[in-house]
């Protein structure tokens, strides 16, 4: 015979209870209000230096089938830059619908201005590379161009080093269309926007009352954690099918 439906309420809230312990309280009574800390509860947790929270955010990344790499020095930034497309470009197999020098060349990106690098675009522009910037992508000619590139670069919002999530906030020269459509996406991130938690990035927000104007500049604020994936009905999972199988993160000490 089947329990009581109260019983059954009564020995899960009896759960919660036991693996919460002290850090909060469920309510057992209907209509009472939650009873929590005075501090919201952390849901994730990562603390220590700007360099360890580096290696904390990367490793995360690394996990979840994304990579990273570390750099000492803003000056270093574009030089990997230019050694990871290579090394990505010499992994391809070209369509047959390429020409050799198109996309190849070519890297769908955020406006030079949006991106943590003084210099950057003169750098790589040196180096035979040229950022496009897509300005309207209603129009073919610009949707053409942008659908040819391999790879997208973008700077962060903010980096989350307790999961390797990332936050991306669109609007002008921050297409989102560079972390989206390119099937490999590079993210340059300063060691100064890294947090250890969702919940630290917003304190620091609301601290220097930039949340509400981030919020209302921007078209569209994303949570990305590692590449795109899906997973049929017999959970065999996929990268790349929505986005870009492939995140690779350039994370550099910016204060140096």
């Amino acid at each position: 015979m089947n329990r009581p439906a109260a019983d059954a309420r009564h020995e899960i809230l009896e759960r919660l209870r036991r693996s919460l312990g002290s850090r909060g309280s469920v309510s057992g009574r209907q209509g009472d209000h939650a009873v929590g800390p005075a501090v919201p509860m952390t849901v994730t947790h990562a603390e220590g230096d700007r360099r360890t929270l580096a290696t904390q955010f990367g490793t995360k990344l690394e996990q979840l089938a994304g990579s990273y790499e570390i750099v000492d020095r803003t000056a270093e930034v574009p030089q990997r830059l230019l050694q990871r497309i290579a090394e990505w470009n010499s992994e391809r197999e070209p369509s047959s619908t390429e020409t050799a020098d198109s996309s190849t060349l070519e890297v769908l990106s955020w406006a030079a201005d949006e991106l943590p690098v003084p210099g950057l675009e003169e750098h790589l522009r040196g180096s035979g590379l040229s950022l496009v910037v897509p300005h309207d992508l209603h129009e073919a000619g610009c949707r053409a161009r942008a659908a040819s590139t391999s790879v997208g670069l973008t700077a962060v919002d903010a980096a989350l080093a307790s999961t390797g999530s990332v936050v991306l906030a669109s609007g002008p020269g921050r297409s989102r269309s560079a972390s989206l459509l390119p099937p490999r996406h590079i993210m340059l991130v300063p060691m100064s926007r890294i947090y250890p938690t969702f919940e630290a990035w917003l304190r620091s927000l609301r601290g220097q009352a930039r949340l509400a104007s981030l919020l209302q500049q921007s078209a569209q604020i994303v949570f990305v954690t590692g590449p795109s994936r899906s997973a049929d009905i017999e959970l065999r999972l996929t990268l790349g099918v929505h986005g870009p199988a492939a995140v690779h993160a350039i994370i550099f000490d910016d204060d140096r």
